[in-house]
Parts: C-alpha cells; sequence; structure tokens
C-alpha cells in the first residue's frame, strides 16, 4: 500500500481526508491518496519560491531540467513500474513511451532553451524586442492515460521559462506524480518552485483553475471538463492551453505496403488500450484492399500486447458503445466482450460495416474498439 502525499514548498503532506486508488488490472487498492480541496498553502509557497526561480538565468533553469533528466533516467525501471501498477498498461509501453518520453521531455527543454536566441526586428523608425518573462504561478492539470508523459510535458517548458507549478495529477493516476515529486526534492529543486496537490477535478482543478494568484492554466483531458475550465478561466484573463479530445482517422489506399501499413495501424489503433487522444480509433480503407487488409488485421491483432482500460467505469463507457455499434449496424469482427478474470479487462474490439456518419464512427470512445 502506498500512501500518496501532497508536495507544498518542498514538504510532503497527507490531508486528513483520503481516497483510495485502485488497479485496474485486478481491482485491488494499491495507494490512498490526498483529498485535497484548496490550494492556499500550495499558492503560498509557489508565490515565495517565484522571485528566486525566476530571477534565475535560462542557462541556470536548463541545468535543473538536466538534472531532473538525469534522476529520472536513474531510475526509469521504477518510473515504468509504477506506471504500469497504476495504469495496468504493460511494462514494455510504460518503459518505452511514459518512461522513456518523460526524461526526453526535460531533455529536450533544456536543449530547447540553451538554443533560444534573442529575437530583434528592425524598421526604418524602430527596433523591436522580443522579450521573455515569467507568467508567475501556473496551473498545471494533467490526465490518466499518459499520467508523467504528459504532466512532464507541461512542468518542463513551465520550469525553463521561469515559473512556479502547481501540478494536479489525475486522481485516477497518481503514482508517479508522488515519485517525481521526490525525485525532484531529492536533487535539492528549490522548495516552492514544484508543488503537487492530489484529489477530485472539481473540487482541488477547480480551485486551481478560479484561484486569482494562478495566472495561466494548462489542461489535457476530456471535452467536457475542458468546457468547464474554459469558462471559468476565461474571464478572469488567465493564459490558457487545453487539450481535448478527439476522434482521429487512419486512412489505408490501394498503393499502401500491408507489410507496413498493418503493424503500423494496428498500433496507432490499439497502443495503450487505444486510451491515446490521437489514437487511430477508426480506420478508412480502400474496397481493393479492404479483405487482405483486415485478414492480416485479425491475425496480427491475436498476439498484440495490451492491458486493461483505466476503471470499471471506464469500460462500462466502452461497453456501451459497442453495443451503440451492433444498434447501429455493426458486425463485431473480433472481440467484443469482457475475460472471466478481475480487473478492467475487455477484449480487443474491431467493428465492420458502420456508416462513417454513425455515433460509434464519429464520437470518441477512448478504449480499445476500433471501427
Amino acid at each position: 500500500m502506498i500512501q500518496v502525499e501532497n508536495l507544498i514548498g518542498g514538504e510532503f503532506v497527507v490531508t486528513p481526508e483520503c481516497f483510495e486508488d485502485i488497479s485496474p488490472l485486478d481491482g485491488t487498492v494499491i495507494a490512498q491518496i490526498p483529498r485535497t480541496r484548496d490550494v492556499e498553502a500550495a499558492v503560498k509557497a509557489a508565490a515565495s519560491a517565484q522571485s528566486e526561480w525566476g530571477g534565475l538565468s535560462i542557462s541556470q533553469r536548463c541545468d535543473w531540467l538536466d538534472k531532473i533528466a538525469d534522476s529520472l533516467e536513474n531510475q526509469i525501471e521504477e518510473l515504468a513500474r509504477l506506471e504500469s501498477l497504476d495504469t495496468g498498461k504493460p511494462h514494455d509501453v510504460a518503459l518505452n513511451v511514459d518512461a522513456n518520453r518523460s526524461v526526453n521531455n526535460f531533455r529536450f527543454f533544456a536543449e530547447f532553451g540553451r538554443s533560444m536566441k534573442s529575437e530583434i526586428f528592425e524598421m526604418s523608425d524602430a527596433t523591436n524586442y522580443v522579450m521573455r518573462k515569467p507568467i508567475g504561478i501556473v496551473g498545471l492539470i494533467s490526465p490518466w492515460n499518459l499520467p508523467l508523459y504528459l504532466l512532464s510535458w507541461k512542468i518542463a517548458p513551465a520550469l525553463l521559462m521561469g515559473n512556479s507549478i502547481i501540478a494536479k495529477p489525475s486522481e485516477i493516476t497518481p503514482l508517479t506524480a508522488h515519485f517525481f515529486g521526490k525525485v525532484c526534492t531529492e536533487i535539492g529543486l528549490p522548495a516552492g518552485v514544484l508543488n503537487i496537490v492530489h484529489g477530485y477535478g472539481p473540487e482541488v482543478g477547480q480551485a486551481i483553475v478560479e484561484h486569482p494568484e494562478i495566472k495561466a492554466i494548462s489542461f489535457t483531458g476530456g471535452t467536457a471538463t475542458g468546457k468547464i475550465v474554459a469558462a471559468t478561466a476565461a474571464p478572469m484573463f488567465k493564459k490558457l492551453s487545453l487539450e481535448l479530445g478527439g476522434k482521429n482517422a487512419s486512412i489505408v489506399m490501394d498503393d499502401a505496403d500491408l507489410d507496413i501499413t498493418v503493424p503500423g495501424v494496428l498500433r496507432a489503433s490499439f497502443l495503450n488500450s487505444g486510451q491515446i487522444c490521437l489514437c487511430g480509433s477508426r480506420v478508412l480503407i480502400h474496397s481493393t484492399i479492404y479483405d487482405e487488409f483486415i485478414s492480416r488485421y485479425l491475425e496480427l491483432l491475436k498476439s498484440f500486447e495490451i492491458g486493461p482500460v483505466i476503471s470499471l467505469e471506464h469500460r462500462n463507457k466502452v461497453m456501451s458503445y459497442i453495443k451503440l455499434a451492433q444498434d447501429e449496424g455493426g458486425v463485431i469482427l473480433a472481440g467484443g466482450q469482457i475475460p472471466n478474470k478481475p480487473g478492467a479487462w475487455i477484449e480487443p474490439t474491431v467493428i465492420a460495416g458502420l456508416s462513417h456518419k454513425s455515433r460509434t464512427a464519429t464520437e470518441e470512445i477512448f478504449g480499445r474498439s476500433m471501427d
């Protein structure tokens, strides 16, 4: 049992009330998570650290990003283990996608920072300078599908540009954010520069979005929640970045090399159990190669390693779309059932015969069915 803690002002603290982190692999309780309801302490800590951190040179902050990357890389197996435990994804995916890319995000932004040059634009009667300065305290809210990977994608550039951070990872997958906080304290990142608060979106997430001292919000998650974030932040004139849902197509033309295309399309469909916002969740295949493509695709699917979806609730959503697909005239070519074992497992599902205008083909499912 892991006790997840908030990181505030360089100290790890737990709220009086906690809730459970459930493994999608087998339904067991793997951690206790703080139920944070406000961010006042985190805002004070971030404010106290802002001046000193923002006063460092870009080069100095790049060195910190490299220190973070070095420490994560030295513990990359543990990082992958925690990500696999929390999300249910296969270890290889957790290692090569989540953990590796988290490290690479800090490396990338360190290199980017060192390569930035002053920008000056001359006019006949004026000289224009591009000035770069910290925004201040920024709120970073990340989703459960690629927990540390997407959080690091927000944290690295925010740190690079001299901002202090209040981060909220998904309450469904808090383990690697907690681990990351420990990594940053171990290497001596100044207290208050990075603060991590755990809890439910409508409580602590909303508190981040509506706090007047938090000047920018970066949110990745569902479109419905994104509307709430935008509606709250816009009247306060906060800087706002939203990465929301999608419904992406893989288009296979008649001249495609199927030896390359079939494995690529399969991976795009089912990697991370289909829980990626740019997942190729619908496939449009030229009629002249349709039969051969489908035959190869279904055969390769039999050996594709895949984990559960994130939760029983999400499994119910995916299963509802499989039923909807049948109601809309779709034919199940593979999967469509729940295996007889604990956890949030669904058979990888392939559905044919749907109209490209059907709900199944146009609404984001975020699970491992492909239509």
